[in-house]
């Protein structure tokens, strides 16, 4: 891992992330950039307003959101610690200049924000979701709520012999290696038996990779396998979740399958997800 991207708007949850990305770096010896990028005039204005009046107002909000952000970038790189690149997208949607800046990069550095939080209208609903899908890159997705900088010291992998699901765990190598515990989830289709395990299965990838982990066969999958893989990784007490991003991507919406959206629904931890 030598590159990691992370996205900035002007909420002050980006600390947070921007934490989370530079404490990464210096462990790993990465570089960070930093995309600022949100819808533009994005803010509520009054109706009595006029045309020009919120046009102005607009650029105003957003030249304001991009100096708050940029003055939290100065502070923490003054304090100490990894550069900061920093590139901004004023005008092109936060989407597309997200994913162009993603091909350069290992490893993307989202939040997850809470709707009806503050700041909620710069960003599309399904922003996070759909960068993971679009970008082909994988992403840790933090909550804008995460109380502390540190992650990747306990992990838990929720695994399934699939493309998505070997592709995260393939891109938390760097962490896995580091981590004081990995543990992982298997749960088997309900209508068919567990089946012996490989000759090269999860286990043997891993320690091939230097990572010793705990396996936990777990049964059948419940009906709500989303929230089975969150109760277990608190009960683990983990500050990672290693899953697979399952869905696709149409011209106007995004499709879920029910593991992504549920995780994704409440993250109370940070998240590294591929599709």
């Amino acid at each position: 891992m030598q590159s990691l991207l992370v996205h900035l708007d002007a909420s002050a949850a980006c600390a947070v992330r921007l934490r989370v990305a530079r404490r990464l770096a210096e462990r790993h010896g990465a570089r960070v950039s930093a995309l600022f990028a949100v819808v533009p005039g994005s803010g509520s204005f009054p109706v009595s307003f006029s045309a020009s009046a919120i046009a102005e107002a607009a650029r105003t909000i957003d030249v304001d959101g991009r100096q708050q952000a940029r003055a939290m970038v100065e502070h923490a790189v003054a304090l100490g610690g990894p550069s900061v690149d920093w590139y901004e997208a004023m005008a092109e949607p936060p989407l597309p200049a997200l994913t162009r800046q993603a091909l350069h990069a290992d490893l993307l550095v989202l939040g997850k924000r809470n709707p009806a939080g503050p700041r909620a209208e710069q960003l599309p609903r399904d922003f996070a979701e759909t960068v993971v899908i679009h970008s082909g890159k994988p992403a840790l997705l933090i909550p804008d709520d995460l109380a502390s900088g540190e992650v990747g010291q306990r992990i838990v992998i929720a695994w399934k012999p699939s493309r998505e699901s070997a592709r995260a765990v393939s891109a938390a190598l760097p962490l896995l290696r580091q981590a004081a515990s990995v543990q992982v989830l298997m749960w088997h289709d309900k209508a068919s038996e567990p089946a012996p395990p490989p000759p090269h299965d999860i286990a043997s990838f891993l320690q091939a990779h230097g990572v010793q982990a705990r396996l936990h066969a777990l049964g059948p999958a419940p009906a709500r396998i989303g929230e089975a893989m969150l109760a277990q990784a608190q009960q683990h007490q983990a500050d990672l979740l290693v899953m697979g991003c399952y869905g696709r991507s149409r011209a106007r919406e995004l499709i879920l399958g029910g593991a992504s959206r549920s995780v994704l629904s409440k993250l109370p931890m940070a998240v590294l997800m591929a599709h």
